[in-house]
């Protein structure tokens, strides 16, 4: 049995381009399936389907797996209407990839970036319990009780969040250095749990996707991906 999605949707599982790029030649005439003209986006064919755009074939390409360490004060997009760098402008491949999962303006640490949309479905999925480890600096202290509040579920946009992991790793008394361990992949999750209770964010950093983890890598710097390493992400589904 032949697997069927929408058109837009099977050119991105194809390593090709984004959905919202694909669209966008779709729309303007430019992609043909086994030599028909199709205009819709959401057009279901069957992924075995032959396909064109702009007169080429899109066939499926190499997948690639990236690891990028994004600085603070970076986007995660490939354009930002205010000017602001971008992962992209860090990134210097000739494949086309995109980050699977967000880092805020704000917050530095691990990215994967790939064009494997299964593995990036799977990875920024809300229902994903792979575990992604933060590591945040508030001001002042956190008490035993608002951890525990960590671990059992904050309420964030009226949806308690799935039980975490929380523990302090160092405290002055200006500050404290905090390791998060969540499951979700809510909108800037880790910081809007340590604001809800009260925190003021100094910094916030992505440490681990996973089991995987690199503290060598400096920020603003990325890598391919080795064999045993995007084994075992996608042994963790």
């Amino acid at each position: 049995m032949q697997t069927a999605h929408s058109l837009c949707r099977i050119i991105s599982k194809r390593g090709i381009m984004s959905r919202k790029e694909a669209a966008k030649q779709i729309i303007a005439g430019n992609v043909l399936v086994n030599g028909k003209a199709v205009k819709s986006p959401g057009k279901i064919v069957h992924a075995s389907s032959e396909i064109t755009i702009q007169g080429e074939k899109a066939e499926e390409k190499s997948k690639a797996y990236i690891l990028l360490n994004k600085p603070a004060n970076c986007i995660t997009s490939r354009h930002d209407p205010e000017g602001r760098r971008t992962v992209y402008d860090i990134l210097k491949t000739k494949e086309w990839v995109f980050p699977a999962g967000r880092l805020d303006y704000d917050t530095s640490g691990l990215l994967i970036m790939t064009n494997d949309s299964e593995l990036a479905d799977y990875i920024t999925s809300p229902k994903s319990s792979l575990w992604k480890t933060y590591v945040a600096k508030i001001k002042g202290n956190i008490e035993p009780g608002e951890l525990r509040q960590i671990e059992s579920g904050i309420m964030l946009d009226g949806e308690k969040t799935l039980p975490a992991k929380a523990k302090v790793l160092a405290a002055t008394g200006l500050s404290t250095r905090i390791e998060l361990q969540i499951r979700e992949g809510r909108n800037r999750q880790a910081r809007r749990m340590l604001e809800a209770l009260g925190k003021k964010v100094i910094s916030l950093a992505r440490t681990a996707i996973g089991e995987l983890q690199d503290a060598a890598l400096k920020p603003g710097t990325y890598r391919k991906l080795s064999q045993e390493e995007i084994a075992l992400l996608k042994k963790e589904r």
